[in-house]
């Protein structure tokens, strides 16, 4: 299992994309009970609860200025939700799977907001019914992509990286070397042929790859996968707006992309501590803001959602994520847009002293009984592995035996010991974290009654007011 563990979380953070109908929510618990030996992961129809496996937010996350540890919402992550939710087996789709020409399609016309326009019947294989249609019209209209001769697009065949690169290339004009072998941080990119090192080299100069998740990936691969391509073209986007010179005629002009402003004032308390993944939050927008172009006077409501939690830890600040959903002014209600461009925090507040002495206890009570529940049932996932594994080499060194296999026989019953031993060690391992973890978690809550501040970055208070800018679709 500890080799699968990343493996496993990702998937657990990305496999509840395709099941719920809502948000996807992840929840990790980062204290210090289980120091690597398992993991118990457990993925439901909305929630992921993941129980010691690390999971660290991406380095070129966007986050709150101010606020290091409050994830905001990106156009990546509202993607790939909608990329897994028209997956025809949500089941199979991962996030790390290479991205197919319809998802590209799909990405590059949310992402860069191409223009609607009259429905194609040009390729046999692209139904009008088929879930990108529209994107892929978009695409071929920007003359972004192009189909095969043979009449087809080929909507579900994998796009090499070479590929990508090449078709972002169309999208702007910065300068570039047409024939230097393209390198990414020192090191040569991979799988890109000669006829594909303009375009490459046209990417590297625009910065947008630094923005890409798995670098080892990203240089290595013969593939992007989803998750490196909505990355890829939010960042592209975002370029697009800093740079509108850059754009070539076949899309929108970045300068006209739409911007909308709100200052908000949080009325709900969200953190890393004690905040849970699918909590809702509202705030009151401090001044009036314009979003598609309806005007929203000062005290209209906000309302938002945590779609993930990391618990602090030792040497782990733990983060949240969250995403403002809509604003409200009596009966008038608008989604708020998708990509966010920037937030800060322009007044931060700690909670007072009186109410953290007064949360402490019930604080702490829960977080001590978590550890200790989670430790107990830790041992007894331990006890259960161990017990299946010791009657499998037990079974294995009889029939090895009497199928005149006397060396795997002996071999067999040789593992029977060491699974005992393992047993022994992690049930040490696992008794002794969970101590040192109540103990943490102690210490981390007296550290807050007395200096509030250290959690601030991972936390949103109430009366703090934030700016938060959206590209509008």
């Amino acid at each position: 299992m500890r080799k699968t563990l990343l493996t496993l979380v990702s998937v657990a953070a990305f496999g509840a994309a395709a099941m719920a109908a809502d948000c996807p929510q992840i929840q990790s618990y980062a204290h210090p009970t289980l120091f690597g030996s398992e993991a118990q992961i457990q993925v439901g129809a909305k929630t992921s609860d993941i129980v010691g496996g690390k999971i660290t937010k991406c380095a070129d996350a966007k986050t709150v200025t101010g606020k290091d540890n409050v994830v905001i919402q990106t156009f990546a992550k509202k993607e790939l939700d909608k990329l897994a939710a028209s997956a025809a087996d949500g089941s199979k789709w991962s996030h790390r799977s290479p991205v197919l020409r319809s998802e590209l399609a799909q990405t590059l016309a949310d992402g860069l907001e191409l223009a609607t326009v009259k429905p194609a019947d040009k390729y046999t294989d692209v139904a009008a019914s088929y879930w990108a249609k529209e994107a892929i019209d978009q695409a071929l209209a920007a003359d972004i992509m192009i189909g095969y001769p043979d009449q087809s697009f080929k909507p579900e065949q994998r796009v090499t990286k070479a590929e990508v690169f090449c078709t972002l290339a169309k999208i702007f004009d910065v300068d570039h070397s047409a024939t230097a072998v393209p390198t990414y941080n020192g090191k040569t990119i991979n799988h890109i042929p000669t006829w594909a090192y303009g375009a490459t080299n046209e990417v590297l100069a625009t910065g947008i790859l630094d923005a890409v998740p798995d670098e080892a990936a990203l240089i290595n691969n013969q593939y992007l996968s989803k998750e490196q391509v909505t990355y890829l073209v939010g960042a592209l986007a975002e370029y697009l707006k800093k740079n509108p010179s850059a754009a070539t005629s076949a899309v929108r002009a970045a300068e006209n992309f739409a911007t909308s402003e709100m200052f908000i004032k949080l009325e709900d308390r969200l953190s890393a501590r004690v905040s849970n993944a699918g909590d809702k939050f509202t705030a009151k927008l401090t001044q009036p803001a314009t979003i598609k172009g309806v005007t929203y006077p000062a005290g209209s409501k906000v309302r938002g959602i945590v779609s993930e939690v990391v618990r602090p830890g030792v040497g782990n600040p733990g983060f949240i994520k969250v995403q403002f959903k809509e604003v409200v002014n009596g009966d008038t209600v608008c989604e708020l847009p998708n990509v966010v461009l920037e937030a800060s925090a322009t007044t931060t507040k700690d909670p007072n002293f009186v109410a953290r002495v007064l949360g402490a206890p019930l604080t702490c009570a829960g977080r001590i009984l978590g550890v200790a529940g989670r430790t107990i049932g830790q041992e007894c996932n331990l006890g259960a592995n161990a017990v299946e594994e010791y009657g499998d080499r037990l079974s294995n060194t009889l029939v090895d035996t009497f199928c005149l296999q006397p060396v795997a026989g002996v071999k067999n019953f040789g593992g029977s010991f060491v699974t005992a031993g393992k047993l022994i060690w992690n049930t040490v391992e696992n008794a002794t974290g969970g101590v040192f973890g109540v103990g943490y978690e102690i210490v981390d809550e007296v550290r807050y009654l007395f200096a509030p501040g250290y959690s601030n970055n991972s936390s949103l208070n109430p009366k703090e007011e934030l700016k938060v800018t959206f590209q509008e679709s």
